[in-house]
């Protein structure tokens, strides 16, 4: 993440929908879409129209599908009728957190660009619905056919897509198009890189999962959620020790550049100086009595309200007559006495 940019949420998880692990794309569509559908195969209905946190849904074809196909319910009883075995897979799943920061036509544009480039135009049938609770948490869950499409329905199966590199690419490619509707609208970006690539001293959080997150809502503790809440924790104090570990750095550079400043004004090392301490305005008006006169001196303040003015040992006499001198003058009250700066002036 480059500097000045704000790192944004990234989650993008695949999964299989498969037989033998009870999955069924009809039931899957039907959830994703908040609708009611029924399973032709074995006659179950898949009701989910009490999911009210659909905000958009739609499905995206190939140019060589068959119309029909942009009913929900026929194109995946369709892809749940083609499959024969057991332990079929019968569609991927893909869950993917959106962009908060993002309007609600930015996030469907995105979700549209993203579908049509990676799946779509390489012969999938794509079925997607945005998700939004209200919470902060909006996301989309995309489903994907398994099998190549032609104009009397679904062919034969598509190992490619099966990569792991394709899912590499699809990761990657989503950053991208959130990053390229980012741009416009905030500074903050993702990055599809795991902690580990990106170099942070981060633990990645596990993925609750509905179930685990409708019991956490209810305000009951999971084992999955106190682990996130123990690596939240760490992670917090991982970040503090590193933001401390920045400041002592940026104090010290400070300081540095000080001292720096001093003794190029002064003409001598800060401990070969001492310092006289007042008010600022007194020692302000002071400075400019000795520089008029020749004397190298510099007037600093601190963070702390400290004010200091620094004169070479070397001058020490000079300036002390002269500071006589001045207070007589002017009348001016209230000078501080010397002391020697042996050490390094502190922020």
């Amino acid at each position: 993440m480059k500097e000045g940019l704000i790192p944004a949420i990234y989650h993008f998880n695949v999964k299989m929908v498969t037989r033998s692990k009870g999955g069924c794309c009809v039931a899957s569509a039907a959830y994703i879409a908040g609708e009611k559908i029924k399973n032709e195969r074995d006659g179950k209905n898949h009701d989910y129209r009490n999911k009210h946190e659909v905000v958009y849904k739609e499905i995206l074809l190939p140019a060589n599908a068959p119309p029909e196909f942009r009913d929900r319910a026929k194109l995946w009883n369709a892809a749940e009728a083609v499959e024969k075995r057991k332990n079929s897979q019968t569609a991927r799943s893909i869950n993917a957190a959106l962009p908060k920061e993002l309007s609600r036509e930015d996030q469907i544009d995105l979700v549209k660009q993203f579908c049509e480039q990676c799946f779509v135009s390489k012969g999938m049938c794509c079925d997607f619905a945005i998700h939004d609770k209200g919470d902060g948490n909006p996301h989309v869950h995309i489903l994907l056919a398994t099998r190549k499409v032609g104009k009397s329905g679904f062919t034969q199966k598509e190992r490619a897509w099966n990569d792991k590199k394709l899912l590499m690419e699809w990761r990657e490619r989503w950053a991208e198009w959130c990053n390229h509707k980012l741009y416009f609208v905030s500074d903050a970006r993702v990055d599809h890189r795991s902690y580990k690539e990106q170099g942070v001293n981060k633990l990645p959080q596990i993925h609750l999962g509905v179930e685990v997150c409708a019991v956490e809502r209810k305000g009951f503790k999971t084992d999955k959620g106190n682990r996130n809440r123990r690596i939240r924790q760490r992670n917090l104090e991982v970040e503090i020790a590193e933001l401390e570990k920045e400041m002592q750095s940026k104090r010290s550079q400070q300081r540095q550049e000080i001292i720096d400043y001093l003794e190029s004004n002064i003409g001598c090392k800060v401990s070969d100086a001492f310092t006289i301490h007042d008010k600022q305005s007194v020692l302000e008006q002071y400075e400019q009595f000795l520089q008029s006169r020749g004397v190298p001196c510099e007037f600093i303040f601190y963070n702390e309200g400290k004010c200091e003015l620094f004169i070479p040992k070397a001058e020490k006499d000079r300036a002390l007559a002269l500071l006589t001198s001045y207070k007589k003058t002017h009348s001016e009250k209230g000078f501080g006495t010397e002391k020697t700066a042996n050490t390094k002036p502190k922020r």
